[in-house]
């Protein structure tokens, strides 16, 4: 455990507390880690644009996984690693969100389209993501190549289409869950772990050398990539039960304790 090269942490439930802010505990044990030359990787569901911020706040020189391992930005919000979905698809996503008339949107990079304008639903999603620069609908769209796609509702529904999404696509596409109500679609390359394994292999780290935190069933993956799996006391049970260890939860800076503790930071 001394020879912790690399550190992959969600956001949401994970590194941020509940009021979605990094505690001033955990910004200066990632600081410190950082000082003593271990990377620190945020790996998120979030569009780039809400998850910059936080980059900038721990202000230290990494790379930012967002849209569920979509993309890969440096410090400077250059594209470096990038997956969309085939557009034809999208186009068929749409299809089903419409039968299902549930709210729904899709990320062109960080054009924000959404398919019908809900109070209810986009308030919530911009209450969490701190970005409102949405289009009502996809008319004007010619390229259907989106980084992401969300159907955004209620459990039950979204189970249902997630039953469908299976039967209709098989593995052509990725999907998950990263909160009850925010069903997820990406390309079927795409996933926090192969876009952490992407920068493991950019930076010559053995997966058995990185640590990876995390709370939901998007996490599932990286944490399994990674040798050292934390879940947050907060965490799905699914999360819980596949990892190695388990951390305070988000609201008791269980990631920053973990990584005083195995680091030996005396913090």
């Amino acid at each position: 455990m001394n020879n912790i090269e690399l550190i992959a942490t969600d956001l949401d439930g994970t590194l941020l507390n509940n009021n979605h802010q990094i505690s001033e505990y955990n910004k200066k044990v990632i600081k410190r880690a950082s000082e003593k030359g271990i990377k620190t990787i945020l790996s998120t569901g979030r569009p780039t644009a809400s998850a910059y911020k936080f980059l900038y706040d721990l202000n230290i020189d990494t790379e930012l996984i967002s849209f569920n391992g979509a993309m890969i930005t440096d410090k400077n919000s250059n594209i470096i690693y990038q997956e969309n979905l085939n557009p034809e698809i999208s186009i068929k996503l749409i299809n089903i969100a419409e039968k299902y008339n549930v709210y729904h949107q899709g990320f062109l990079g960080d054009r924000w389209n959404i398919g019908f304008f809900d109070k209810k639903w986009t308030n919530f999603y911009t209450s969490i993501a701190k970005i409102d620069n949405y289009i009502i609908g996809f008319g004007d769209i010619e390229d259907f190549s989106f980084s992401k796609f969300m159907f955004i509702g209620e459990n039950d529904i979204l189970k249902n289409i997630a039953e469908e999404l299976n039967c209709t696509f098989g593995s052509s596409i990725y999907h998950t869950f990263s909160r009850d109500v925010y069903l997820e679609v990406h390309s079927p390359n795409t996933s926090k772990a192969k876009a952490l394994k992407y920068l493991a292999d950019k930076y010559n780290i053995n997966s058995d050398n990185i640590i990876a935190f995390g709370d939901n069933n998007n996490d599932l993956e990286m944490l399994e990539f990674a040798g050292i799996s934390v879940a947050v006391e907060n965490a799905e049970d699914t999360v819980k039960s596949k990892s190695l260890y388990i951390t305070k939860s988000n609201e008791e800076n269980g990631v920053g304790i973990f990584i005083n503790n195995i680091l030996n930071l005396n913090i």
